[in-house]
């Protein structure tokens, strides 16, 4: 058996049938769909479709971290892929990762991911920073950390036997089991759209994401320190990457693009300040942006509230320091109030 694909299936009945027939190679495979605890059909649909490669394993639910764990543990092919039951891979990417890993002799191949929005197909402007590499490392090479979810690769099996994804996690789980694998491996990249991420209906993501804002941040701080132990051993510009990547693209934008859905903003100051804590060491400036933010959302209801942010995060609590902030409040909700409006009228002219 040469490639294992591991699919994590929840509640998928409606998509799982389009993900599999993604999935398709001249070399041997494996196609793992293991049913999480689903209240839907998907196991009765995997089983509906005839596919000899389909391996099918119903469980209780455990979430997506324990249900990957469990795929690498029952695989039998040489390298792994993982896929999520409504997303899709690339066309021929089995077959090109396979050949790539083998004629390069490397650990792990990144390719790039695009979104899938209904029908379309959109590229994601950050991969534009992983460029295509025959053979380099995460300390040569940091940009692989753009591809930071688990799909979108191929990995030697052998170089993931002592690690696994945190199941106490459900936000950003991944990033420390890519880390720890990219730290000891052999890397290509290439340039090919390898994974078609399925967001639905655009914005859809950010349109819910502020009902579990609070366990994200959670989450994600608890990630954050755990990053750092693995960072500390690379070099410094691959903690420099991973700021952006964290702190800025993921960290950043949750916060900016949910602080005015939320109900209560002391819950997610809170939060946010004990992810900040975590970072507030580094000296980048997407930590200096998220401080930033942070502030500026801070002045939501008075100058008091203000002066407890900024104690906690080290900032001046002079009230020009806090009228600058709160100039910087209104000018953001001025500029994510038009771009809602803009959003919306593109949906009514399609």
């Amino acid at each position: 058996m040469e490639v294992s694909v591991i699919i994590p299936v929840y509640n998928a009945e409606k998509t799982i049938e389009e993900t599999i027939q993604s999935i398709k190679s001249k070399y041997a495979h494996e196609i793992i769909c293991i049913n999480d605890g689903s209240a839907d059909n998907s196991a009765d649909v995997i089983s509906n479709i005839d596919n000899p490669n389909i391996v099918l394993v119903n469980n209780e639910n455990q979430g997506a971290a324990a249900t990957r764990n469990e795929g690498i543990r029952i695989a039998k092919g040489k390298y792994i892929m993982f896929c999520d039951a409504d997303d899709k891979l690339g066309a021929d990417v089995i077959d090109q990762m396979v050949d790539t890993i083998k004629l390069h002799n490397t650990d792990i191949v990144v390719g790039k991911v695009a979104h899938l929005i209904g029908d379309e197909v959109r590229t994601i402007q950050t991969y534009n920073d992983l460029k295509p590499v025959e053979r380099t490392t995460l300390n040569r090479t940091p940009e692989v950390i753009q591809s930071i979810g688990p799909y979108g690769k191929l990995y030697k099996r052998e170089i993931l036997s002592d690690i696994k994804f945190d199941e106490g996690i459900t936000f950003c789980e991944e990033h420390t089991f890519n880390l720890k694998a990219w730290a000891k491996s052999k890397i290509t990249v290439i340039d090919h759209v390898s994974y078609l991420y399925n967001i639905g209906v655009e914005d859809s993501i950010i349109a819910t994401s502020y009902k579990n804002i609070e366990k994200y941040l959670n989450d994600a701080t608890e990630v954050r320190k755990q990053s750092l132990i693995i960072l500390n051993e690379l070099k410094e510009k691959v903690g420099n990457y991973y700021s952006y990547r964290m702190d800025y693209l993921i960290i950043y934008f949750l916060i900016r693009n949910n602080f005015m859905k939320v109900e209560d903003i002391d819950q997610l100051l809170n939060a946010a300040i004990s992810y900040f804590e975590v970072i507030e060491h580094i000296d980048t400036k997407h930590v200096k942006e998220l401080k930033s933010l942070i502030l500026t959302i801070a002045t939501t209801k008075n100058y008091q509230s203000y002066v407890q942010v900024a104690t906690q995060i080290n900032e001046n609590t002079d009230k020009k320091t806090f009228r600058h902030y709160k100039m910087k409040r209104i000018k953001l909700i001025t500029k994510m109030n038009l771009r809602s409006v803009r959003n919306k009228s593109k949906k009514i002219s399609h």
